[in-house]
């Protein structure tokens, strides 16, 4: 298992550099875009289009975000929770990002081939649909691979919370270390 979680989180990471790529390209032409407007007076044709397809190619990072397990959380209900419920709900929930991302990369790659069947095209571009699609699709469907990585990392990384060390609750080490304590356990630290 941990050969394919490396293989997975080379391949995600590679996918997070397609992003930066894309946005890259993205800021550089609208800032063309701009420039030949305001300045020239003479507006770029299909800013907007190939903005949309690079703002597609940027979702690729989504699967990068899943490994590192950079869920949006909120603070205000999970924290009322015990440590036990929180690891459950989890996992549960990462089950549940499962589903959703193969129902959905399934869905995109079902539309590319009807895309492709009624030749739907960018209307000023008139490029094809069906490989933003595809690549939409495929986004998706690499969060599988990417949250079971997670989720495989939580498991075998979890500690009861009886189990933790003084270290493993952030505010906790800083009090600790504040009090010269160094990750002792128990103490003045609490």
């Amino acid at each position: 298992m941990d050969r394919a979680t490396k293989a997975i989180s080379i391949f995600t990471k590679a996918l997070m550099f397609v992003c930066y790529g894309a946005m890259l390209v993205m800021l550089v032409l609208t800032i063309s875009d701009v420039v030949a407007r305001h300045i020239f007076n003479t507006p770029m044709t299909g800013v907007t289009e190939w903005s949309q397809m690079l703002l597609i190619i940027c979702l690729t990072a989504m699967a990068h975000a899943c490994v590192e397990g950079r869920y949006v959380a909120v603070g205000a209900f999970v924290e009322r929770w015990p440590k036990k419920a929180n690891f459950a709900i989890e996992i549960i929930m990462g089950v549940a990002a499962i589903v959703f991302f193969l129902i959905v990369g399934s869905q995109l790659l079902v539309a590319v081939e009807t895309s492709i069947r009624f030749n739907e095209a960018y209307f000023v571009l008139n490029v094809p649909r069906w490989p933003m699609y595809m690549i939409l699709g495929i986004s998706f469907l690499a969060c599988i691979p990417a949250t079971l990585v997670h989720m495989h990392k939580r498991i075998k990384n979890y500690k009861p919370p009886s189990e933790r060390d003084i270290l493993d609750d952030p505010e906790l080490a800083i009090l600790a270390m504040a009090n010269g304590k160094d990750g002792e356990k128990g103490g003045d630290a609490k």
